[in-house]
C-alpha cells in the first residue's frame, strides 16, 4: 500500500469538521427547483461565464421553468470547457456518487435531473450528504438564523456584525437596536447595540461559536484607527432629513464611520476572546478587486486586538504566502482552507506542503465546504481529503516527518483545529 493510499484511507475514516457553509435549513430548501438551477447558483457559473457565457445565457440555464434540454444546449459548450477545473470537479463527483451519473451531458442531464428531484422530495437528503456520504460531524453555518431558534439541523453558526460596521439606513439601525431593547439616537447608543447583540449571544446557550465578516466583497481591509469625533459626524449623516424616511434610498456609510465600527466589534471581541472569522482572497462572482481582500491589510487589527483570534478564510488565495507569513508571525492568525480545494486544488495542495514548513500545525483548518447547495459539499469534502492526503504524502515522502505524524496532523486539520479554536466540545457530544 503506497503512502499516500494508506493516508487517504485514514483521513477517509474521519468525522471531521466543516468550518464554513451557506446551506439553506432543508425546510427552506426550494421545492420548485431543478439541478441546473440549483448547482448554477454560484462557484460553476463564474466559470462558465469567464469561458464566455453571457448573462443572458446564464439567466436562461438557472430558469426552471424552460426545458433543461433547451437549457443544456445554452450552456454546453461553456460547461465542457470548465468542467475540469476546481469549481466543476464537485459537481462530477456529486453525480457520480449521490446520483449514479458518471458524466455530465446532453444525454444524462435528464435522467441526472430526475434523481435530483426524487432524493429531494424524498427529504433526509441533508443528512445523507452531510452524514452518511461526506462524513461531517458539524458544520458552522454562516449566519445565524434571524429569529433565532433551535432546530435539528446539523449547524452551529456564525454571527456577521456587517450592518453594524456598514449602516445603510436608519430604518435598519432601528430595528437592530429594538432586538436589544434600544432606541437609536448616538453613536454611543449604536456602539452599545452592537455590544449587546454580540454579547446576548456569548452566553454558552445558543449555537453561535464566532463572529463573520465578509465585507471585503464590498471594500478594502483595512480599517484605520480614527476618531469618536470623525465616527460621530459621519454617524450623523444618517440622521439628516433626507435619509429619515422609510421610502428613501439606501445610503452609503462613509469609511470612517465603517473603521470606527470595526474597531468597536474587534474590541468587543477581544473582550469576549472570540474567534472572528474574516473573508480574504478571491471574492465569488465575476469582476471584483482581488487587492482588496488581501489579508495584510488587517495586520494593524491583529496587532491591537490580541485576544482575538482571527481566522481568516479561503487560504487566502492568490495570498497564500502572505498567509502562511501572517500565520506563522502572529499567536491569534489561523489559517482556513475552506473553499479553496474547489478553487484550485492543487493551489490547496502545494499551500498546505508550504505551510507545514513553516506554520505550526495546530494552526490550520482542513476544510470549509462554503456552498449554498447541499450536493456541492459532498465534492468539495472527497477533494479536501484527496489533497490533505497528497500534501502529507509528500512531506512522508521526502522525510519530514513520519506516517504517524502525518495521520496526527491529518486528525489536527480536520477535526482537533477547529474543534479547539471554536470550542465545539459541547456540541459534539455522541458524534
Amino acid at each position: 500500500m503506497s503512502t499516500y493510499t494508506e493516508l487517504l484511507d485514514h483521513i477517509q475514516s474521519l468525522k471531521i469538521i466543516d468550518t464554513h457553509e451557506h446551506l439553506p435549513f432543508e425546510a427552506d430548501r426550494p421545492k420548485e427547483t431543478d439541478v441546473l438551477e440549483e448547482w448554477l447558483a454560484h462557484y460553476f457559473s463564474s466559470d462558465l461565464v469567464s469561458a464566455g457565457l453571457s448573462d443572458e445565457g446564464l439567466a436562461a440555464a438557472r430558469d426552471s421553468r424552460r426545458d433543461i434540454l433547451e437549457r443544456w444546449r445554452i450552456i454546453e459548450p461553456y460547461w465542457h470547457a470548465a468542467e475540469s477545473t476546481g469549481y466543476g470537479r464537485p459537481l462530477s463527483l456529486g453525480a457520480r456518487d449521490l446520483y449514479g451519473i458518471d458524466e455530465i451531458n446532453a444525454d444524462t442531464i435528464q435522467p441526472l435531473n430526475e434523481a435530483f428531484k426524487a432524493a429531494r422530495d424524498r427529504g433526509g437528503h441533508y443528512n445523507f450528504v452531510l452524514k452518511e456520504k461526506s462524513g461531517i460531524a458539524l458544520s458552522i453555518r454562516d449566519a445565524m438564523p434571524d429569529p433565532y431558534t433551535e432546530t435539528d439541523d446539523p449547524f452551529v453558526f456564525t454571527m456577521q456584525m456587517g450592518n453594524f460596521i456598514c449602516p445603510t439606513h436608519y430604518n435598519e439601525m432601528r430595528a437592530a437596536g429594538a432586538k436589544v431593547g434600544m432606541e437609536i439616537h448616538s453613536l454611543t447608543d449604536w456602539m452599545e447595540a452592537a455590544r449587546r447583540t454580540i454579547e446576548t449571544h456569548m452566553d454558552g446557550k445558543t449555537r453561535v461559536v464566532c463572529l463573520k465578516s465578509a465585507l471585503a466583497y464590498m471594500r478594502n481591509l483595512r480599517y484605520d484607527k480614527v476618531t469618536y469625533a470623525d465616527a460621530e459626524r459621519a454617524f450623523n449623516e444618517v440622521f439628516e432629513d433626507r435619509n429619515l424616511a422609510d421610502w428613501r434610498a439606501p445610503i452609503k456609510a462613509a469609511k470612517v464611520l465603517e473603521d470606527f465600527m470595526m474597531h468597536h466589534v474587534c474590541r468587543i471581541a477581544d473582550d469576549n476572546k472570540l474567534v472572528h472569522q474574516f473573508h480574504t482572497g478571491i471574492q465569488e462572482g465575476n469582476g471584483n478587486f482581488i487587492t482588496d481582500s488581501n489579508p495584510t491589510l488587517l495586520t494593524n487589527l491583529i496587532i491591537e486586538y490580541r485576544n482575538v483570534r482571527f481566522d481568516l478564510f479561503h487560504m487566502g488565495y492568490p495570498y497564500m504566502l502572505e498567509l502562511g507569513n501572517m500565520a506563522k508571525n502572529f499567536r491569534n492568525v489561523f489559517i482556513d482552507m475552506c473553499w479553496g480545494h474547489a478553487v484550485s486544488p492543487t493551489a490547496a495542495r502545494n499551500a498546505l506542503v508550504e505551510w507545514l514548513d513553516a506554520v505550526p500545525a495546530n494552526k490550520i483548518m482542513a476544510f470549509g465546504g462554503d456552498y449554498c447547495f447541499i450536493d456541492g459539499v459532498y465534492g468539495h469534502q472527497l477533494m479536501a481529503r484527496e489533497n490533505v492526503a497528497a500534501s502529507l504524502a509528500q512531506k512522508v515522502t521526502d522525510g519530514t516527518f513520519s506516517l504517524t505524524r502525518a495521520k496526527e496532523i491529518a486528525n489536527w486539520v480536520f477535526i482537533d483545529n477547529p474543534k479547539n479554536l471554536f470550542n465545539l466540545d459541547r456540541f459534539l457530544e455522541g458524534q
